[in-house]
């Protein structure tokens, strides 16, 4: 039987966010059912990765989405918003208990086609969301790299490449990005963010995307 994923995090701090996480996922799919998770964290826990993820970033579209709802939901479980900001295309806030603070951004300009997706939660059970899917995070992902070269977008394609049929446009894009790459500024990171299994190194990244994407 697989451990729980609160026993299978390796940083105590981790766990506490993990936690914090479920809650607020909890709460917001209760205010704004239509809400599509996507992102880092999504790959994490709707997907199966073993990459540690901070934030929870979600689409909705504006008429679906009421703010005023989502702070009260948030207050009444004791929860506490350290920042709360919303334009026309976004909302962003910083929710924390105690000394545990997540990020949740919402996207409000964009809506995607979601897929339903169970989400691991950190005692082990699952609930269901929307999520966008595993071909849409994969072209996310890459267009993340390939803007702000962290090594944490290169490892979410190098693992979402495995379970991913690629669009045709987004695996034109890696094959012309492995003609001639170029590596992120942060890989001494990768190591804290991996909680499970092997770390692959940059050139093991970029073997493995070669076979994928000739």
């Amino acid at each position: 039987m697989d451990l729980p994923l609160q026993n299978r995090l390796k940083k105590r701090a981790h766990a506490e966010l993990a936690s914090l996480q479920d809650e607020v996922v909890d709460i917001l799919y209760n205010v704004a059912p239509k809400a599509v998770f996507h992102g880092g964290t999504c790959i994490w826990r709707c997907y199966g990765g073993s990459r540690f993820s901070e934030d929870l970033d979600f689409y909705l579209a504006l008429g679906a989405f009421d703010a005023q709802s989502l702070k009260a939901a948030l207050l009444a479980r004791g929860l506490a918003l350290d920042k709360f900001k919303q334009t026309q295309n976004l909302m962003y806030a910083k929710i924390s208990s105690g000394d545990v603070q997540v990020r949740l951004e919402i996207n409000l300009a964009a809506m995607k086609s979601p897929v339903s997706r169970a989400y691991e939660k950190t005692d082990g059970a699952f609930m269901e969301v929307l999520a966008l899917s595993a071909e849409g995070l994969l072209a996310e992902k890459f267009a993340a790299y390939a803007n702000r070269k962290l090594v944490r977008d290169i490892y979410d394609v190098f693992y979402l490449s495995r379970i991913a049929q690629a669009d045709k446009e987004t695996a034109t894009r890696i094959s012309g990005f492995l003609k001639n790459p170029f590596a992120p500024a942060d890989y001494k990171n990768l190591r804290a963010i991996v909680y499970a299994g092997t770390v692959p190194t940059y050139a093991q990244m970029l073997e493995a995307l070669r076979g994928r994407f000739p």
